[in-house]
């Protein structure tokens, strides 16, 4: 399945609250990533602070989030959540439980 597809999956499975097709994008902070959900998992640890890992599924993809972290001492807390589209990762500023409450 190509990444068209993934996103087209992601935005019906979240009623388009994250990426709306007939807008063409985002609807809230994301960035594209080569780094691999177990990258972000080995990272995690080396942050200021972070809250519990949380791993699932949405549309049949993989994620990976956590409800705070902080990357820096002095940084802005945020959460994270980032989501495995196979051939590209996408981080958002999005806590992972959104999915859960929408399973």
């Amino acid at each position: 399945m190509d990444f068209e597809t993934k996103i087209a999956a992601l935005a019906a499975a979240t009623k388009e609250d994250l990426y709306d097709v007939a807008y063409g994008g985002w609807l809230m902070k994301a960035v594209e990533s080569a780094e691999t959900l177990d990258d972000f998992a080995a990272a995690a640890p080396h942050y200021a602070e972070r809250t519990a890992e949380k791993r699932g599924v949405v549309a049949g993809m993989p994620f990976i989030g956590w409800a705070e972290v902080q990357v820096r001492k002095g940084d802005q807390r945020r959460s994270l959540t980032v989501i495995d589209f196979g051939d590209r990762r996408v981080a958002l500023d999005l806590e992972p439980k959104y999915f859960r409450e929408r399973a």
